[in-house]
Formats: structure tokens, sequence, C-alpha cells
């Protein structure tokens, strides 16, 4: 089994040293907490209550929260790093006590203050220019006005509106206006779209006209706050905003400057996140007014690590019991597999981590998965690329987890080994100078699909025999006959008829299915009941069938690399000869099989994936389990290298 075992521990030990062993604990990086405070409700333990400290657990948030905004703020005016230098970067190495060594030399509250300083700058340079910008805006369809506001509010004698009417009725309303309102003055200042911008002065005696002719004609009113002419206010506000901006570019240095504070910032962060956990965690435990009580999931074989980092931290101070795992529950799973199956695991978790007491499905489905995906990429080719490139990066790309990686880098090589079975090197490239070992898929494919049937039934198989061992394992061998052996009965008969071996194939295929109906419904608890929950399970062959045609995909994938592959290769002799040609020729045949691999690539990956998640758990795997989470510092930017001495 490649699910580690796990115990329990109970762990009681004086308040007075709980801070100081939280902190070896979170060092130590092996034991997962369970929340006890729910306990408390229980008659038992009334006489404890929830520990946790929510005063100092808010000021450390409240700090976390103006580091990483100071950290996020610096981002937005600094230069990030891209492309494969910031790959290549990793994090700095520090240790546990280092980190709160280093937090304690840094001043980080000056850092926020003058940054929340430089925000409020830039937020009010920004609100002003934002406002003066819309202002110019508005009055931009009135630059060609050359008198003041000023003036036109100095008239006396005179009434005078700015607004706009429907460019569609400018003439009528012109004609209409002057006719009807002999003290009057009209002057189009601009036309906007659909509008017609008018300056119009009358007679304070002809108010009464002046307003009905005004009202006909949906005359809408603008209303200006302003004394000067439009254009010199417009410039006057442009040559502001240049100023605003001069101002705000200031700003911008200065917060550049403090980008010197950024790596202290991160340190920061990593430190109050780390201290955050601490506290967080103490909510998970129960205590008197001088014991605190604490349970967990640990590895067995970390036992004796959590005793010794006990013995060291609180000596004779404490009392640590380790138990085995009950019915009810919950473990935390950890997988541990060989080299070559770790790489799949995060396949299994994309899906679903086992429960503690199933099988780890993933040494099982892994070599299918191997060769899945090599039979749907199938280009030696791309096979080497993928290889390459998945080493390189194991190589130098720092990461904690590097399964992912290390996945393709497995793939890549079937991909290869796949590649060189069919001839296919960037699809037809060297088809007249390197034969395929085995077959030309393009030119046989009904050999391929008999394979990929073929290893579909292997495929399906083995799938219910981890079903039968389940059953077994867990006191049920009679289910695995009923479940297990009746369907391969069924099964291989039906294909012997096909394949006419007609004797005894008929017979198994009977044997098979007389024994499917007579069991499948026996959890029925009538005879009726029994007969439809056999005959439905018959039914069930026609799922198996589907199944089985599912890896039909293995057939049409490899064919749709190759034939792409060949296409872009055909795009690329078509382009004829010459210098430029052969440019052109190269930039088709680099971007047209980088599309190729890539899109591929996720392909194969997708319906690989997907052939162990339906055609093969679909049989014996339930799933469900929980990932094992060590309590540990969260170190975002820095990685926290030792662990507890022991």
């Amino acid at each position: 089994m490649a699910i580690v075992k796990m115990n329990k521990f109970t762990l009681f030990t004086f308040e007075s040293r709980k801070d100081y062993l939280l902190t070896e604990l979170q060092k130590f990086q092996e034991v997962q907490f369970i929340d006890l405070k729910d306990k408390t409700a229980e008659e038992e333990f009334k006489f404890l209550k929830s520990d946790g400290n929510e005063k100092d657990l808010a000021l450390i948030e409240d700090s976390f929260s103006k580091v990483k905004y100071s950290i996020d703020y610096i981002g937005k005016y600094m230069e990030k790093e891209k492309g494969m230098k910031a790959m290549l970067k990793g994090k700095e190495s520090l240790s546990y006590n280092q980190l709160g060594q280093e937090a304690q030399k840094i001043d980080w509250k000056k850092t926020y203050s003058e940054l929340k300083k430089h925000d409020e700058e830039m937020v009010s340079y920004n609100n002003q220019a934002t406002k003066l910008q819309s202002e110019i805006e508005a009055l931009i369809p009135w630059e060609k006005l050359d008198v003041a506001f000023s003036e036109l509010k100095q008239l006396s004698t005179c009434k005078w509106y700015l607004g706009s009417v429907s460019h569609k009725i400018k003439d009528e309303f012109l004609k209409t206006f002057n006719d009807n309102l002999a003290y009057s003055y009209v002057e189009v200042i601009s036309e906007v779209k659909e509008d017609v911008n008018l300056l119009v002065v009358f007679h304070k005696s002809l108010e009464e006209t002046a307003e009905e002719v005004l009202k006909e004609n949906n005359f809408t009113k603008i209303h200006f706050n302003y004394d000067g002419k439009p254009k010199d206010i417009i410039a006057e506000s442009k040559v502001t905003i240049e100023n605003l901006k001069a101002q705000s570019a200031e700003v911008k240095e200065k917060i550049k400057a403090l980008g010197s504070e950024l790596e202290n910032l991160k340190l920061m962060r990593d430190h109050f996140a780390t201290e955050s956990g601490k506290l967080t965690s103490l909510e998970k435990f129960i205590k008197t007014e001088k014991v605190v009580a604490i349970q967990g999931w640990i590895t067995v074989e970390k036992n004796d690590d959590l005793e010794k980092i006990l013995n060291k931290t609180v000596p004779n101070e404490y009392f640590l019991e380790f138990a085995e795992p009950g019915e009810d529950d919950n473990v935390p799973v950890l997988l541990k597999n060989n080299g070559f199956a770790e790489a799949f695991e995060p396949v299994t978790a994309m899906y679903s981590l086992p429960n503690y007491n199933e099988a780890d499905p993933t040494p099982v489905f892994a070599p299918f998965m191997l060769v899945f995906f090599g039979m749907m990429l199938s280009d030696a080719a791309y096979g080497i690329i993928l290889t390459v490139a998945a080493f390189w990066a194991l190589k130098n790309i720092p990461m904690e987890d590097k399964r992912f990686i290390k996945l393709f880098f497995y793939l890549g090589i079937s991909t290869t080994f796949f590649g060189v079975l069919y001839g296919s090197y960037f699809g037809d490239v060297l088809v007249k100078v390197v034969k395929p070992i085995w077959l030309d898929p393009s030119s046989n494919p009904m050999a391929v699909l008999i394979v990929a049937v073929i290893m579909g039934v292997i495929h399906i198989f083995v799938g219910l025999g981890v079903k039968a061992y389940n059953l077994i394992k867990s006191g049920k061998p009679v289910d695995a006959i009923y479940d297990v052996l009746t369907w391969y009965v069924t099964i291989i008969g039906a294909f012997l008829m096909l394949l006419g071996y007609n004797p005894v194939g008929k017979y198994m295929a009977i044997i098979g299915a007389v024994s499917l109906v007579a069991t499948q419904g026996r959890d029925a608890k009538t005879i009726g009941g029994k007969l439809a929950g056999g005959l439905f399970g018959l039914y069930g062959i026609t799922g198996y069938l589907g199944d089985i045609l599912s890896y039909s995909r293995l057939l049409a994938l490899g064919l749709a690399t190759g034939l792409i592959g060949s296409s872009f290769n055909l795009m690329v002799k078509l382009v004829g000869t010459g210098p430029i040609t052969y440019i052109f020729a190269a930039l088709i045949f680099v971007g047209g099989h980088t599309f190729n691999i890539l899109i591929n690539i996720l392909g194969a990956y997708v319906h690989a994936a997907r052939l162990q998640y339906l055609e093969f758990f679909g049989k014996f795997y339930d799933g469900g389990g929980k990932a094992f989470t060590p309590f540990k510092s969260d170190n975002k930017y820095f990685s926290i290298t030792n662990k507890e001495e022991i």
C-alpha cells in the first residue's frame, strides 16, 4: 500500500509551555492538528474551554494585511522580472530561527506609513486630474465661444443661455427663434454628433416668448460655473493636469525608491504568516487553567521523533499517547510511492485522493497512463523535445514539488518510444529515411485499433482485479466472485465468440450471464427485486462495451498528431524555393509544429487521464480522502530550510 500509516496522538502539557512547544512543532513540520473546540460541548469535557488568543491574532493579521498591502503597492511601480529569468529565480533560504531574528530588525511600519502617505498623494493628484479632464471634455464643444462667462453674466438688459438642439431641426429652430424674437442673437458654437451647441441672447422683455420657443424645440440648457473664456479655461486646466502628472511622477519615484525595502517586507510577510499560523492553531486546542490538550495526526515513522522533541522542549512535563485510527476518524492521507509512480500522484489528486482504508491506485494506473499518452502523442521528435524540456526544468527550475515536471519527463520517453515504433518524426519529415519499427498507423489503422482494444480490455480487467483485491482484503471473498469473476467469465466468453471460438466462448458467456442475473440483485429483499437487480446488472455489459470502445481514442489521437504534423510539412513544401520563401517555410514549420505539439500534449494528457478516471477508477475506486497538511510555516517568499534537529 502506498498510503502512509498514520497514528492519532493525544498530548497534554502545561499551559505555560504551550507557546514554546508550538514553535518547535512548527519547525518539525510533521503533525496535523485535530480541531477539539467542539469537544467542550460534550458533558465529559465541560470543565475544559477552547484555547486561542483572539487579541494577538487580530494584531498579527492586521500587521500581515498592512505588509501585504505594502508589497502589492510597491509592486505596482516596480519592474517585474519576466520570462526565463523570473522562472529560474528561486527562493532565498532562511532557517526558522533566522526568519524570526531578521524580522525583529526590520522597521516595516515606517515603510508602510510612507507608502500610505504617497498613496493618499497619488489618489489626490489623480482625482484632481480626472476632475479637470472631465471639465475639459465638457468645455471642448464650447471652445469657440469667444466671450468670457463673466462678461455674459454682466449683461443687464438681456438674458442668455448656452444649450443644444437636435441637428435635425437646426435650420427650423434658427428661423423660428429669429422670427419670433426681434431683439435676439443666436450663435452656433459647434456641432457634435446629433447636437448643435448654441449661444442664445434675447432682451428680457421677450423672456416669456423665448422660453416658449426654446421649450417647443427641446432646447437643452447647459450651465457652467466659470468666469473666463472656454478656450482659456481649457488651456489652464491642461497646464494644471501636466503639473499634477509631474507631481505624480515625483511621488512614483519616491515609491520606487522604497523598492529597496521590498525584500524586508517579504520577509515580514512570511514572518507574520508564520505567527498567524501558530495563533490560528491554538484555536484547535482545549485547556484548563494550567493544562492544554492537543490532538493530531502523525505518520507512524515519526512517532519517535515527536517524543524526542517533547523530551527536549518540555522534559517531564507532558503526557503523550499514540493510537490507531478509529472507524469514525477522518484520517488524512499521505501518499508514498517509488520514484516512477510518485510522478503520477498529481493525476490521482486531481480526481480525488484515496480514503485512508483504500488502496492507492497510483502505482496501478501509472504504467497504463504512460502507454496511453505515448500512443496518442506518438511522435519521436515531439517526445524528445518534451523529454529534454522536462529534464532541463527538473535540473534548473527551483520548485518545491517537481512531480508534475517529472511526470512529463516520463511521458516524453513514452512518446519517443511510440514515435519510433510508428516511424513518426515531426509527422512525415523522415518517412523516406527512417522506417517504422512496427507499423505506420495511417497505413494500417486497424492494427493499432486492435491493440488499443486489447489494451482497453487489459486496463478494465486490472481495474476489476483491484476491486476483487479490495473486497477480499475487507473480508468479502464471495462478493469478489460475484462482482468480478462473473464479469471476467462473461466478457472473456463474449470475446471468444467474436473471435470464432464458439463452443468455449458460448458456454463461458452463458455461465457468466446466468451468474450475473443470479447474483447482482442479491441485496434486494424480494425475489422480484433480486431478479430485476440481476437483469439490470447483466445490462451493465453495454457499459463495458462502451468503455472498451472508448480506447479507440488511442488510435484517433495518434492519427491526429501525425496527420496535422504532415499537413504543416506539406504547406512547407508548397511555399517554393528561394531565400524569402525559405524564411516563410521555416516560420510555418516551427510555428505549425509548435502548435501541434502543444495542442496534442494537452489532448493526450486529458484523454489519458480520462481513461483512468472513468473507465478505470469507476470499477473500484471511491476516493474522497483529505490530504495530510502538516502544521508548518507559511513561506511564500523564503524557503524555510531547517526542520527540528532530532
